[in-house]
């Protein structure tokens, strides 16, 4: 039998029945605002997944992929919270610039760090969590395998021998 992986998808944008639908077919189970997660069989990568929920949701979907990694020698830190209307979230951005690298998406609540900081997730979460205005924050590790699309462009991470360095490739 092969290894499943467990995948985080978060969604960015207006909630529609395309997209609650994609997510049912894709089997994938809701754990935060507008963000799941769906075990996917042994071959299965983040760049599938985006490829399959933006022929499924359409083109103009934000969509960040990323698979779990559950040690403290993560890859990276993926952390999302949500956007409460007139909410202050500048105190909390600052923070999780200060984890180290924060890779420059199109996404205005959806993060993903380059972060030597070894702290486990929960304890990280709780943290962060001290600066999120509305108490709504999800913080995971995720593998080198992660990829997104913000209704343009699709790219997917490509791991690289040197971590001072992202490559990407669009598909």
């Amino acid at each position: 039998m092969g290894e499943t992986k467990l995948f985080q998808v978060c969604y960015e944008g207006e909630l529609t029945i395309d997209v609650s639908n994609a997510m049912r077919r894709l089997g994938a189970e809701p754990n935060f605002d507008q963000s799941w997660h769906v075990w996917v069989p042994e071959g299965g990568h983040a760049e599938l997944i985006v490829r399959y929920l933006r022929m499924e949701a359409g083109m103009e979907a934000r969509v960040l992929v990323g698979c779990a990694q559950f040690t403290t020698s993560r890859d990276f830190l993926f952390i999302r919270h949500s956007l409460t209307p007139g909410a202050d979230y500048s105190e909390l951005h600052d923070a999780i610039a200060r984890l180290g690298i924060v890779v420059e998406l199109p996404f205005e609540s959806t993060f993903v760090v380059q972060s030597p900081d070894t702290t486990d997730v929960q304890t990280l979460g709780l943290a962060l969590g001290e600066l999120c205005p509305d108490d709504a924050l999800m913080v995971t590790g995720i593998s080198h395998d992660w990829a997104y699309c913000d209704g343009t462009t699709s790219r997917m991470n490509v791991a690289a021998m040197e971590l001072t360095e992202l490559q990407f490739r669009t598909f």
